[in-house]
C-alpha cells in the first residue's frame, strides 16, 4: 500500500517535467531516472515551501497565499515571479468574467 502510494505520487509531475526537461535542452525523451529525480526534488521542494507556510499560517489552519509568499519572501526572484503570475491569474478570471457576460 505504502509502495504504491509512493509510485503514485512520484508520478504527478512526470508529463511536464519531461515537456520542461526537452524544453530546456534535454532529449525529447529523457531516462526516465532523471525524470524520476527531478520529479523527486520538486515533490520534496514543494512539501518543504509548505510546511514552512504552514508553520506560519493564520490560526484557522488554513494556507492563504499570503503564507506562501510570506515562506518566499527572502527569495527576490521567486517572490518576483510568484507575484508576477499571480497578476496574470487575476487578468485572467477578469477576462474570463468579461467574456462570460458578453455571452
Amino acid at each position: 500500500s505504502q509502495e504504491k502510494s509512493n509510485l503514485k505520487r512520484k508520478r504527478t509531475f512526470t508529463r511536464e517535467i519531461r515537456m520542461m526537461m526537452y524544453g530546456f535542452g534535454d532529449v525529447p525523451n529523457p531516462l526516465p531516472e532523471s525524470v524520476d529525480l527531478i520529479e523527486e526534488l520538486v515533490l520534496e521542494y514543494i512539501h518543504e515551501m509548505t510546511h514552512q507556510a504552514l508553520s506560519v499560517a493564520s490560526k484557522s489552519g488554513k494556507l492563504q497565499t499570503a503564507d506562501i509568499l510570506f515562506a518566499i519572501r527572502k527569495d527576490r526572484k521567486k517572490f518576483a515571479r510568484v507575484e508576477e503570475l499571480l497578476t496574470k491569474n487575476d487578468e485572467l478570471k477578469k477576462a474570463r468574467k468579461a467574456f462570460d457576460l458578453l455571452e
